[in-house]
């Protein structure tokens, strides 16, 4: 077992493990399905996250994505329904970030996903099964989890290239 399993439980109402050291969720202001993008439309996570294999963020995306199928609403659900507001005042979606390095860490997603070959289930989980948002990170950046996965990979533990 790898150490990002090693670290979570699962809980009966998420298909996503829930880690067991973080007892919070993010609120997300709409309840973003990825199973019905992922799953039942065929969108590759870079259909979304844009900049995931070609820059250091992946980017959560807002209305200039989402309008592209967004503008006028898809469905009856009212979590779109505040989507399509959003994008008819052109206001961003404030979505909340789950994921955070220490400000002394340098973290690539694309060194890591493009260059790397990490697929995104690695450290974030089966996302596409997920029908509620994201409130919790799948995997804990922590100095221990990131050179023990160093280690398995084979990929550098030399502090300067994660660490100013």
């Amino acid at each position: 077992m790898t150490a990002a399993g090693a670290l979570f439980a699962l809980s009966p109402s998420s298909p996503l493990p829930q880690p067991d050291w973080l007892p919070w969720r993010i609120q997300q202001p709409i309840a973003f399905n990825h199973n019905v993008h992922v799953e039942e439309l065929g969108f590759e996570c870079v259909d979304c996250h844009l900049y995931a294999l070609t820059s250091v963020r992946a980017t959560i995306p807002n209305i200039e994505n989402c309008a592209d199928c967004h503008e006028e609403a898809q469905t009856e659900s009212p979590e779109e329904a505040k989507l399509v507001e959003y994008i008819a005042a052109g206001e961003k979606v404030p979505w909340r970030k789950i994921y955070r390095v220490p400000d002394h860490v340098y973290f690539s997603h694309r060194r890591h996903a493009s260059i790397g070959a990490i697929e995104c289930e690695v450290c974030h989980g089966p996302i596409a099964e997920q029908v509620k948002p994201v409130g919790r990170p799948y995997w804990r950046p922590t100095m221990d989890n990131c050179m023990e996965c160093h280690e398995e990979s084979g990929a550098s533990n030399d502090c300067v290239y994660c660490h100013d």
